[in-house]
């Protein structure tokens, strides 16, 4: 990961999330002068409220922009659980608002047959994601690669060929499909957005070596920049 990987630190979230949104337009802003459409995955949570609140308001020619969830519960979008809710709440508004969607939740589908079709339209987009917003738990997941997955180390290999698998961990109560690493990895730039001293401590154990963590794969692996912006 030498020279792909770059630490940032602020003093507040909120700069923190403005410095995420802003790299993540000029990612898009790029990709959009190159070809027809932008890709951009995104992840759930509490952490990217105010970095959506930012790159809403960004002037990017958004009705060609493809949202992409990094992961998602198998609930639909008007559930609070839904991260595609979130999104829709959070991202598609202002200048965002003519942003798309793509959604892992298909009504009358079920989770086992997710999988395959989210992977073919995945193959409508160009083959690499324009830009990437990640975050990271205490526990070192990221999108829904948990460390009690049973099927981790499949997900977590970087030449897999599934491209998104479904999740079940005892901590949740729903079934969630998620990005694998190898997806992932497949993007022109990704942003790694973290708050808080423990979540600074993991990242530095795992940018060190310690594996015991799912988010030292994605270090080891990455072969794009990656921003890691943190905050307390």
């Amino acid at each position: 990961m030498a020279g792909l990987v770059g630490f940032h630190a602020f003093d507040s979230r909120l700069a923190a999330s403005h410095a995420a949104a802003n790299l993540l337009a000029s990612q898009l802003e790029a990709a959009l002068a190159q070809q027809p459409l932008a890709s951009l995955v995104v992840s759930g949570g509490s952490t990217p409220g105010p970095c959506f609140a930012h790159l809403s308001s960004k002037p990017l020619d958004w009705p060609k922009v493809i949202v992409v969830p990094s992961d998602e519960r198998w609930v639909p979008a008007e559930d609070p659980a839904s991260n595609e809710g979130l999104i829709r709440r959070q991202l598609l508004q202002g200048r965002a608002k003519e942003a798309q969607v793509l959604s892992f939740f298909r009504e009358g589908m079920t989770p086992d047959q997710a999988p395959g079709v989210i992977a073919h339209d995945l193959g409508q987009l160009p083959v690499q994601f324009s830009a990437t917003l990640l975050g990271m738990g205490e526990d070192g997941h990221f999108a829904s690669l948990f460390p009690d997955f049973s099927g981790l180390a499949e997900a977590l290999d970087p030449g897999g060929a599934a491209r998104c698998i479904i999740v079940q961990t005892g901590a949740s109560p729903h079934q969630r499909i998620s990005l694998t690493l190898s997806a992932l990895l497949d993007s022109a730039a990704i942003v790694l957005l973290i708050f808080g001293q423990a979540k600074r401590r993991v990242f530095e154990s795992a940018s060190k070596g310690g594996r015991d963590y799912p988010v030292a794969s994605l270090l080891r692996h990455v072969r794009c920049p990656l921003n890691v912006i943190w905050a307390p």
